[in-house]
């Protein structure tokens, strides 16, 4: 009986252990997570951060273990989370996905921007009057606030900046908003190399669906204007009128305005012209030589070369690409229009700033329409009247709630491929 009693005890013995252990497991199997036992980064630095469900690989670096910790915190489903680097000129982007990605320099800590070049400020400017005109059209179509954000009265003092995934942000105090631009347009302004090809910039363009603000193209035929010191010509003038107002034009140019100068030099051409495309403004062929209507050549080499010689210099020159032209007088036929892929733009409301040269019947000519969207207004920007009467027609459409854009935009606006239609008018011309 004795020693049925020690088997009995020595039995119990090993059901409690036994217990034991399983209460033990029980705990651990609590407190760990075991879908994370052996998973490893792909990285062999990476160091690690750990939460009962959660396993977050991080660069190691402040900046990469705040933004662990910013992964883990309240997640509940068990999560690894691995990271990649993406080299970005001479800095690197870490990737957890397509949703979590900042920017790091060789250390891994955060990029500080100190400070903005002129150039890059004008493209803040850009994307402020876009904010407003996409969140706060009510003051957007106003020509006195619209020609108060000017680049002279923004306080940069006390602007902030920070980077969130491939865009820099600015905080302006001064208008209690934030405005995203893509970091490929701003590497050069902040002096910072994130490996993005150069590129011309244009500056954003918000097209508002809604149908009381009417799209209206505004174009500049038989320029550029090159026969005056640089400072003093009517295309200058006029560019400067439609950035105020924060409007576009597409102009069309004669080649032989481009080539034939005495005064500019090519930096100053190119100077004039990048401003102007980094503006919003496009540019489109108004044939070479502007000597005769299209329909008065014959071959269609001889109409294409008139076409499309000004594409080719103005490529060669400074790698802008044209989409339009517009042929002299208006005039076309089918042998024209098959001698290019370029469609032919036309108008429906013409200034007659050619025949007056009087500002005061260039702006009565203009605003006496009510304007429809798609309308299309020809100017010449070759005299100082017509750029003299846009500082009063411009505020006055902006006032009626016009969207001042060019004509790809309005393609754009439309979903018109340019390169299926042979020649426009307006939308309104094919319904």
């Amino acid at each position: 009986m004795k020693v049925v009693k020690k088997k009995k005890t020595v039995n119990s013995f090993i059901i409690i252990a036994v217990l034991s252990l399983l209460v033990v497991a029980g705990i651990v199997l609590l407190t760990t997570n075991f879908s994370f036992v052996g998973k490893k980064s792909i990285h062999e630095d990476a160091k690690t951060y750990k939460t009962r469900h959660c396993l977050a690989f991080y660069p190691d670096s402040k900046q990469g273990l705040s933004y662990a910790k910013d992964l883990c915190k309240g997640e509940k489903n068990d999560t690894i989370y691995d990271y990649t680097l993406v080299p970005y000129g001479d800095y690197y982007l870490v990737s957890y996905g397509t949703d979590n990605k900042y920017f790091a320099d060789q250390n891994f800590e955060p990029l500080q921007i100190n400070e903005v070049s002129d150039d890059g400020k004008r493209i803040i400017l850009d994307y402020l009057r876009y904010t407003f005109k996409k969140e706060q059209p009510e003051k957007y179509y106003n020509a006195d606030f619209l020609s108060s954000l000017q680049l002279e009265n923004i306080d940069f003092s006390n602007v902030t900046y920070s980077i969130d995934k491939e865009s820099i942000v600015a905080y302006l105090p001064q208008y209690e908003m934030s405005v995203a631009i893509p970091l490929k347009y701003m590497q050069k302004e902040i002096g910072m190399n994130f490996g993005f090809p150069n590129e011309l910039y244009s500056k954003p363009i918000y097209l508002d669906p809604d149908p009381a603000h009417p799209i209206v193209c505004l174009t500049f035929d038989d320029g550029p204007q090159f026969n005056f010191d640089p400072g003093d010509c009517s295309s200058e003038k006029i560019i400067d009128v439609l950035y105020k107002y924060d409007a576009c034009g597409t102009f069309y140019v004669i080649g032989d305005m481009l080539t034939n100068r005495e005064i500019w030099a090519d930096y100053q051409v190119y100077t004039l012209l990048k401003r102007s495309i980094n503006q919003g403004n496009e540019y489109g062929s108004h044939t070479q030589t502007h000597y005769h209507a299209l329909t008065e050549l014959s071959g269609k080499e001889t109409i294409r070369k008139e076409i499309e010689d000004p594409v080719t210099y103005l490529d060669d020159f400074m790698g802008y690409r044209m989409n339009t032209f517009r042929p002299v007088e208006g005039s076309f036929n089918n042998e024209v229009l098959e001698a290019t892929s370029l469609p032919a733009i036309l108008w429906d409301v013409d200034s007659e700033d050619w025949l007056t040269r009087d500002p005061e019947q260039i702006v009565a000519q203009v605003l006496k329409y009510d304007y429809e969207s798609g309308d299309i207004v020809l100017f010449h920007d070759i005299y100082d009247e017509t750029a003299e009467a846009l500082e009063k027609i411009l505020p006055e459409l902006v006032n009626r709630g016009c969207q001042l854009v060019s004509i790809s935009d309005m393609f754009r606006f439309y979903n018109i491929d340019p390169s299926q239609i042979d020649y426009f008018y307006s939308p309104g011309y094919y319904e």
